[in-house]
């Protein structure tokens, strides 16, 4: 008789993600919903959160397309690097325009919330795949574009509350106004 490898349980579905900055802990507590109404909480620190970050803005600047030529008389890379920064803040500012506020996922009691330890991601032109590892099991969450702008823009708001360096975002995101989501700190809810 063989023995088979263990079966690893299909990943579960989340539903939302709330992100909040804790001050006293100078890391992210993510709490999270999954599809059947489950609760739970993980910690996330400021240099998992600047992976994702980085991941994240380098997906949505590779999968930017420039369309139209630029106007004569400036040098091509500078118009392509130009171009394509408005492509992209377009992008996102029509991501927080399109944003419809849902209620955070609750608060739970996160004294023994554990320590997110990596986030997976698997990648396409139109969505993109976050695989969170929970010490119960890996869970899901899919974003399409404007979620993933809208992430972006949700954990900029909370590296500002944190005064954490925000080099990893590009720097017209990064130097620009807040949009829509504000920097009051509010907790928001993605999807």
């Amino acid at each position: 008789m063989t023995d088979k490898p263990a079966d690893r349980a299909a990943p579960r579905r989340l539903d939302k993600l709330t992100l909040d900055y804790s001050a006293a802990e100078d890391r992210l507590l993510g709490r999270v919903q999954v599809l059947d109404g489950e609760l739970c909480a993980v910690w996330l620190t400021q240099r998992l959160a600047r992976r994702l970050v980085r991941m994240l803005c380098d997906h949505l600047d590779k999968t930017a397309v420039t369309d139209g030529p630029a106007p004569s008389g400036t040098p091509a890379a500078a118009q392509g690097s130009r171009s394509k920064e408005l492509l992209l803040s377009f992008r996102h500012q029509a991501a927080m325009l399109k944003r419809d506020p849902e209620p955070p996922v609750p608060e739970l009691d996160a004294r023994a919330a554990p320590l997110l330890e990596s986030i997976r991601a698997r990648l396409s032109q139109d969505r993109i795949l976050l695989t969170l590892e929970l010490t119960d099991g890996p869970a899901t969450l899919a974003l399409t574009q404007n979620h993933a702008w809208q992430l972006l823009q949700i954990l900029l708001n909370l590296f500002r509350r944190a005064e954490w360096p925000l080099d990893a975002w590009p720097g017209w995101m990064r130097d620009g106004e807040a949009v829509a989501m504000g920097r009051s700190g509010t907790t928001k809810a993605l999807h």
